[in-house]
């Protein structure tokens, strides 16, 4: 395999993926499966009628369809207000479908999947590409007016992702003049959650499946809750700044980097490390060589996660190990997150519940609140690990998780996985068809402190189309010093050994084999794991 994959490295690293402007510089492409193209049996503009159409039960309408560089732009809605865009190649299609996750609580249309490396698959017109809006219009992924209406939440909880599969996989056979011959959905985040309810619920929409940074969304709420409350003080000021998080990232970096048996500047599995923000405490004076009192409070609140005042765990952990530089900025929790958790939780999940004047600061962190929010939050919860029906119908699932993503916590996937394995018959048979990747380094779905790229589109499209089981995955980081950076990424519990030599050269790498089959079920209220370790 070490061979294999260092000749995959060879090859892959001249075809490097061009970035896009907010995306990682490079990653390496993986070459899909050559097909026959197909043409349109339609001209573009045919497809727009004046009636609804039907997919099934899907009642779905095409609003537009025009000719835009080599493309028919095709938008509709399916009802009652799943918005979605449908791109069909004039030219070079090969019979594959792919749909789109969207993020947060959606309401508007992407165009992009994640990692970003994987998007030039889509350039080349092999693939019909739909994205949709989850359901809703809404300002953004952080808005949740549109809540007040109860169908509107179940759309945007499961059902308007599968109306937009029905619907746009009836245009594509409509204008290529048959169905597509394999379809993938991808998903990172909120799009991550869409991809495991459409294996949950509608396991014969898609043959593989890309799933990231998911874990139960409802709970995801108390970790921003839980940042924001430690994160602001009493008058709302930060209790981070960007020279505290730098200072800290760099002492949880010298002190656990090796734990992996080599310096490199990663950590490949935070659960083993255990630094304490303590070790930097200057109790008299703030300064950029230390952190003072309410910092180190902080930090040491937002490593343990979400925490009844009885010591009962509320989230399959806290922030990792690695992820200090997210805690300030535009996306960390006392900016953004707390509004977009409190608009959640006051107008989605529990709108009949809680006080009209409810704020992120009233939350308090006990059973009886998780207790709420795992039973109202459990349509939008995709946490079932019964995928008996997506495995009979063949489908591949993809599972990935950045190891220093604030936003999810680096263990609720692990703990998801664990409960798929002991749902589906143990580790050898859940690997058979979902294979599990982390990423060291990596933030939410996109960036990190080493920000690795990877084509988790490009290994399922093999996997699903020629059977070549994805053992490893190439990664490739542009590293702050310019150099370039190439690592595999082994499925899990497939660990990574060094060999020696240059540590940004995939060849000074090789596959290792855990010792004993690892147990990763967290022991908090909401995990369906059987097996279980800290």
């Amino acid at each position: 395999m070490m061979r294999g994959l260092a000749l995959a490295f060879g090859l892959l690293l001249g075809m490097l993926c061009a970035a896009t402007a907010n995306a990682v510089p490079a990653a390496p492409l993986l070459a899909l499966p050559e097909r026959a193209t197909q043409a349109p049996v339609l001209p573009c503009a045919a497809l727009v009628t004046p009636v609804t159409a039907r997919a099934g039960p899907i009642a779905y309408r095409v609003i537009s369809a025009s000719e835009q560089d080599a493309t028919c732009i095709v938008t509709g809605y399916a009802a009652p207000q799943t918005q979605f865009v449908l791109r069909l190649p004039l030219a070079g299609y090969r019979g594959r479908y792919l749909q789109g996750g969207c993020g947060g609580m959606c309401g508007v249309i992407g165009n992009t999947i994640v990692p970003s490396c994987s998007n030039a698959h889509l350039a080349d017109g092999g693939f019909a590409v739909a994205f949709d809006n989850g359901g809703h219009f809404g300002a953004g992924i952080g808005d949740a007016t549109w809540a007040s209406d109860p169908e509107l939440r179940m759309q945007f909880a499961h059902k308007a992702t599968h109306a937009t599969a029905m619907a746009a996989k009836a245009i594509v056979t409509r204008f290529y003049g048959s169905a597509p011959t394999a379809s993938y959905f991808v998903g990172c985040s909120g799009g991550g959650r869409e991809a495991l309810m459409e294996a949950q619920r509608y396991p014969d929409d898609f043959d593989g499946i890309v799933a990231g940074s998911s874990v139960s969304m409802p709970a995801a709420m108390q970790l921003f809750l839980w940042e924001a409350q430690h994160g602001l003080d009493a008058a709302g000021h930060e209790v981070f700044t960007p020279a505290a998080v730098a200072l800290l990232h760099q002492a949880v970096i010298n002190n656990c980097d090796a734990l992996d048996g080599i310096r490199d500047g990663q950590i490949d599995d935070p659960r083993r490390c255990h630094f304490d923000p303590a070790t930097l405490h200057c109790p008299d004076k703030d300064g950029s060589d230390c952190l003072n009192t309410a910092q180190v409070d902080a930090a040491r609140a937002y490593y343990q996660g979400p925490t009844a005042p009885d010591g009962t765990v509320l989230f399959p952990g806290g922030a990792p190990y690695g992820s200090e530089l997210g805690w300030v900025g535009p996306g960390a929790a006392t900016q953004t997150g707390k509004f977009a958790a409190e608009a959640f939780l006051s107008r989605l999940l529990l709108p009949d519940a809680l006080p009209e004047n409810f704020t992120w600061r009233d939350w308090r962190f006990n059973r009886a609140s998780l207790a709420r929010l795992l039973a109202a939050g459990a349509p939008f919860d995709a946490t079932d690990p019964d995928l008996t029906r997506f495995r009979a119908h063949g489908g591949k699932l993809i599972l990935w998780q950045g190891l220093a993503d604030n936003a999810a916590g680096a263990r609720g996937m692990l703990d998801y996985y664990q409960a798929v394995r002991d749902t589906m018959g143990g580790l050898a048979a859940t690997r058979a068809f979902a294979r599990l990747f982390l990423v060291p380094g990596g933030y939410h779905c996109q960036g990190g402190y080493v920000p690795y790229e990877q084509d988790f589109l490009g290994a399922m499209v093999q996997w699903v189309e020629q059977g070549n089981v994805p053992d490893a995955v190439p990664a490739v980081a542009r590293l702050a010093d310019g150099a370039l950076r190439e690592r595999p990424l082994y499925a899990y519990p497939t660990g990574t050994r060094y060999l020696g030599g240059d540590v940004n050269r995939a060849g000074s790498f090789a596959p290792a084999a855990p010792s004993t089959e690892p147990a990763d079920g967290f022991p908090w209220p909401g995990s369906k794991a059987h097996a279980t370790g800290r």
